[in-house]
């Protein structure tokens, strides 16, 4: 007989293993420069982490749906997140404009300020989401080592 498994053990564990993925990904994407790329996997983090939150249907009178958004503060700091991210590539863009097509060196001291921005953007994401995760309490308990509680089990 196989082993009684609670919905709740379940979809912990399925999320625990899909988010473990997921930074895996991260993990390559981010020091490669693969910035859109790292950007959607912080998406699909994000996606995997907001499920539980409650949803806003707006409906008119004969019971058709308006629109469906997601409501919460969370929502508002990962537009604020997505914002910054925009901005810096809107600046990155600008940057390879104002050089020369004939240009060896595609980069500028403006263009590489905008990367940097890029960059600074997505992580400060990624470590929201990683905070997120903590407070769903979905990543990995963190345990002081005191050689002293040993004996004790602590």
């Amino acid at each position: 007989m196989a082993t009684k498994i609670t919905p709740q053990q379940d979809t912990g564990w399925g999320i625990i293993y899909r988010l473990n993925g997921l930074f895996a990904e991260v993990e390559e994407l981010a020091p490669s420069g693969k910035y859109d790329e790292w950007n959607i996997k912080l998406d699909r983090i994000w996606s995997n982490l907001i499920y539980r939150e409650k949803m806003e249907i707006n409906k008119d009178s004969s019971g058709n749906i308006l629109s469906i958004k997601l409501s919460s503060e969370d929502i508002d700091e990962k537009d604020f997140l997505d914002r910054q991210i925009l901005i810096a590539k809107s600046k990155m863009s600008k940057a390879l404009k104002k050089i020369p097509p004939e240009s060896e060196n595609k980069s500028s001291t403006e263009y590489v300020l905008a990367k940097k921005e890029l960059y600074k953007a997505l992580l400060i994401k990624e470590i929201w989401l990683r905070k997120f995760m903590h407070y769903l309490g979905l990543y990995l308990k963190e345990i002081e080592y005191n050689p002293a509680g040993s004996m004790w089990g602590k």
